[in-house]
């Protein structure tokens, strides 16, 4: 299962009440600190970035100081209360825009495109040019794919989606990174339907 993702800056309240909560229903779990640089802390005073690890030390939540990260599939039976948690402290309700995305992805297409068709031809290595059209077609698919995985039920198509997505942004490193944003999106918008869903259904079944 992908990632899911939130906007929101270290916040070590935050992240130490979702500890006690989700401890009441699983006494493993374990809270490592750590500062911006990554080095492991116990004051949390002198913390940057949080994780929640299970009982086989996989992250199910993780806090840095840009964005909250959350991994159901380490999450299992605690789905549900980190879910209801997240909802309490008004994540459902966060905005999610695909401005961002779509312009850094519109300029890395413009980039390679643009940009590798002019250094090939400066080069005499014109015959490469096909080559980085195929990688911004199999980075656009990967996105597309990834983009479908995140559907209800298509949790399936989420190692397919890297697969294609690596193919493509590999090679035209570190150009790739400007998909980052349209990825995050997806695991944004994501945690989002999730958040929304008990309500959503509610809307339906009463009209």
């Amino acid at each position: 299962m992908l990632p899911l993702s939130f906007k929101r800056a270290f916040d070590i309240e935050f992240v130490n009440a979702l500890y006690e909560r989700l401890q009441h229903h699983d006494d493993s779990l374990t809270l490592i600190l750590r500062t911006k640089s990554g080095r492991v802390v116990t004051a949390p005073s002198k913390a940057g970035m949080g994780e929640i690890r299970n009982a086989n030390n996989k992250p199910l939540f993780g806090m840095n100081p840009k964005e909250g990260i959350v991994n159901l599939k380490q999450a299992g039976e605690l789905q549900a209360p980190l879910l209801d948690f997240l909802k309490e402290r008004g994540i459902d309700q966060e905005e999610v825009s695909y401005d961002l995305g779509i312009i850094c992805t519109v300029i890395y297409v413009a980039l390679i495109a643009g940009v590798g068709l002019f250094y090939t031809s400066s080069n005499n290595i014109e015959f490469l040019y096909p080559y980085l059209l195929a990688c911004v077609a199999f980075t656009l698919s990967g996105l597309a794919l990834m983009s479908y995985a995140y559907k209800p039920g298509q949790e399936k198509w989420s190692i397919p989606s890297m697969l294609v997505l690596a193919i493509g942004t590999l090679p035209t490193a570190p150009s790739s990174l400007l998909v980052l944003p349209m990825i995050k999106t997806f695991g944004r918008a994501k945690l989002r339907r999730l958040l929304n869903q008990d309500s959503e259904e509610a809307e339906t079944s009463h009209g």
